[in-house]
């Protein structure tokens, strides 16, 4: 089924410079890839080291390797100054990132704080704010949902006043990405349905946001069809590696996506359910995406006809006006949730409705935060967007 996505009189930029292996025993094999290095800094989450076969790859062929398995789930810029710190003071050469989201978000920062003494990471919110270049960054997740392996994102924790915001810089992007589906096979089901939301919501972001381009498009369309076909069995049959490598295709190309358009109003709304309330990041823009999308439907129709078609096959939107595409695309995600055992309404997630009105008033006086949102954004709109996800309508 054809859409037209693409107008003639687009002009885009698309730089994806990371080198991607995909593989089963790509990490166990990576001795030769990483030759070039003497002593690297494995950045990781605190249960690295526990996990069979995570470090292997480096303690053996790397006797004076740093691991720094200090990492937190949504991680500030505390830990990330610690393991720059701990960079320079053991002459590192390059940042391996090891584990999901948190780790290769830190990572990054880390990379860039071991190069210059004279800078912390609450001092690199925004865009390029160093001027040294980081050490080189090898990228190796564990989970399949952020897409952090191809992006040039560090999302961070601010200590002023708690809410995540951005890193963002050329060199931040990784010079190598290993995806390597069997670390993926220990992940928890609940874990590996919110880092597959994750990638879900940056597709369908990406794929309408303002800044989206032609060959975004192309991939977040494919990454909505794999996620929407392999999620549900990643969930249920863990030790499937056909399953699991493609969630981590998924999320990278996710990752491609979102590092050429950005991404939309729900990941600005999705942090006052993570942050406020401990939803999953992935889920927390899940509870989103049906008010939301029924909503871009209006504003970006083909687009989310096209993205209609790659959730459900069976669809026809080719007949459907936009109003009955935003409802279509809505069911079709609420049927993915319930294949997963998920509620779509954010008040059965543990998020009390009273908190809703001062979540929407902080959003809307950040336009920033939706600077990449088709539509017309105001109070009462993301309020209303709040008010449906929490009661999982649309």
């Amino acid at each position: 089924m054809h859409f037209n996505i693409i107008g003639v009189t687009d002009e885009f930029t698309f730089h994806a410079p990371t080198r991607v292996i995909c593989a089963v025993g790509c990490w166990a094999g990576s001795a030769s890839l990483l030759s070039q290095y003497r002593r690297p800094m494995v950045v990781t989450g605190k249960g690295a080291r526990s996990r069979s076969g995570w470090l292997d790859p480096v303690l053996s062929h790397f006797q004076d390797a740093i691991i720094f398995d200090q990492v937190e789930e949504n991680p500030g810029t505390e830990v990330c100054n610690r393991g720059g710190r701990l960079a320079r003071e053991n002459a590192c050469d390059c940042i391996i990132a090891l584990g999901g989201g948190s780790a290769m978000d830190a990572a990054k920062v880390i990379a860039v704080l071991a190069a210059d003494e004279s800078i912390r990471a609450e001092d690199l919110f925004g865009n390029e704010k160093y001027s040294r270049p980081p050490l080189p960054i090898i990228a190796v997740p564990t989970t399949a949902g952020t897409g952090s392996e191809i992006t040039p994102y560090s999302v961070l924790i601010d200590p002023k006043d708690g809410m995540k915001r951005t890193v963002r810089g050329t060199a931040l992007f990784p010079r190598l990405a290993l995806l390597e589906p069997r670390l993926s096979r220990s992940l928890p089901r609940h874990t590996t349905i919110a880092s597959g939301l994750d990638a879900l919501s940056q597709c369908m972001e990406g794929m309408v946001s303002r800044a989206a381009t032609p060959p975004g498009n192309a991939l977040a369309l494919h990454g909505c069809a794999l996620a929407r076909q392999w999620l549900p069995v990643a969930a249920n049959a863990p030790d499937l590696l056909e399953a699991r490598q493609a969630m981590l295709i998924a999320a990278c190309l996710s990752g491609m996506v979102i590092a050429q358009s950005g991404t939309t109003i729900i990941h600005g709304m999705g942090y006052f359910y993570t942050l406020r309330h401990g939803i999953p990041h992935g889920l927390a823009n899940a509870l989103l995406l049906p008010p939301v999308f029924a909503y871009n439907a209006r504003h970006a129709p083909e687009k989310v006809a096209a993205l209609l078609y790659a959730l459900d096959p069976d669809a026809q939107p080719k007949s459907m006006n936009p109003e009955q595409i935003g409802k279509a695309i809505a069911r079709a995600l609420h049927r993915l949730y319930e294949e997963l055992n998920i509620s779509p309404a954010a008040k059965d997630h543990g998020v009390p409705e009273h908190a809703l009105d001062s979540y929407a008033q902080e959003i809307a006086a950040d336009p920033y935060r939706f600077r990449n949102q088709p539509g017309t954004i105001n109070l009462y709109t993301i309020w209303k967007f709040y008010q449906d996800s929490w009661a999982g309508t649309f």
